[in-house]
């Protein structure tokens, strides 16, 4: 008799496994994986066994591995070649990326969109989306920002950039990731936004992606909201984090006051992040702010919260 012990749909495999319901369909349309099982009352399941390979093949995606025969390799195959992949991964890279900064910025001079998309695209599936974000989009984005400041990229090149950008890194995640909702490690919900008078978002998009990749749940607000606003929806929602970002062109000192205003009213357990070039965010501010120099501590962040809250599960 087959007792059901896994999830009864595709979505709820998704939602367990982490990836996207489209690439999951993608798959079973064309190899017949993953397929499902039924109990003898006809209660269509997906076994452990094939949650187990796609949560590993998961992993592997987001490591850079290319997607498209990950689904024909056994579990074992699977483990060893994650396990070669992370430790590639955790050694400082060989040489450059196949795209340069300075090759990024010609293209976006010369209005050649198409190809700094492609390139963008080609560097996700060869070096996998963390990679992409820190060691492209997040320099490419102050590069782009001189550029422009020393005339050699104009306005509209510049917001053709952004949109860009902001396009390929949600659909690089929405195509390969679906929110996770069975799994063991605590998974905070992280409010996104900016204060009002601040429009720049695509900082708030590479930490979006990040946050995904942590298997956090972000949620974003929208920019220019006024800090009660932010307060009255991250206490409604129960969210565990907020996170603010926080350009060079926002006003230093209206900077300190948004953090101060919101570390006030903010409910105690809540979570402040802060992020940006802003200068605001190198003076003094509320002990529980805090403040990312760069986007490669956004994972060290995330651990962190999660050892807080199980030291707090520990200590009831």
């Amino acid at each position: 008799m087959k007792l059901q012990s896994g999830p009864g749909d595709l979505f709820d495999l998704a939602g367990e496994t982490g990836l996207s319901p489209e690439l999951l369909r993608l798959w079973q349309v064309h190899a017949g994986f993953p397929a499902a099982e039924h109990t003898e009352h006809g209660r269509m399941f997906y076994p452990e066994w094939q949650v187990r390979r796609l949560k590993l093949i998961r992993r592997l995606i987001a490591l850079g591995e290319p997607p498209s025969r990950l689904y024909e390799l056994e579990e074992e195959e699977l483990a060893v070649l994650l396990d070669y992949r992370t430790r590639i991964h955790n050694q400082p890279p060989a040489g450059l990326p196949t795209t340069r900064i300075e090759d990024y910025v010609r293209m976006l001079s010369l209005n050649a969109f198409a190809d700094a998309e492609s390139a963008m695209q080609s560097h996700v599936i060869e070096q996998g989306l963390e990679d992409f974000v820190l060691s492209i989009a997040a320099p490419l984005c102050s590069a782009v920002g001189i550029a422009w400041e020393k005339g050699t990229i104009s306005i509209a090149q510049e917001h053709i950039f952004s949109d860009m950008m902001v396009r390929t890194l949600r659909a690089c995640s929405s195509t390969l990731f679906q929110p996770q909702g069975h799994v063991n490690t605590a998974r905070p919900l992280v409010l996104l936004g900016t204060p009002p008078g601040e429009v720049h978002v695509l900082g708030l998009a590479m930490v979006e992606t990040l946050l995904l990749l942590q298997d956090c749940r972000p949620l974003h607000i929208g920019c220019g909201l006024p800090e009660m606003e932010i307060v009255r929806i991250a206490s409604e929602v129960g969210a565990d984090i907020v996170a603010m970002s926080f350009s060079a062109a926002h006003h230093p000192m209206r900077t300190v006051d948004v953090l101060e205003q919101i570390d006030r009213h903010l409910p105690p357990q809540i979570h402040i992040w802060a992020g940006g070039a802003n200068s605001g965010l190198y003076q003094t501010l509320p002990t529980r702010v805090r403040v990312f120099r760069s986007l490669g501590s956004v994972a060290s962040a995330v651990d962190g919260w999660r050892r807080s809250v199980e030291g707090l599960a520990r200590s009831h």
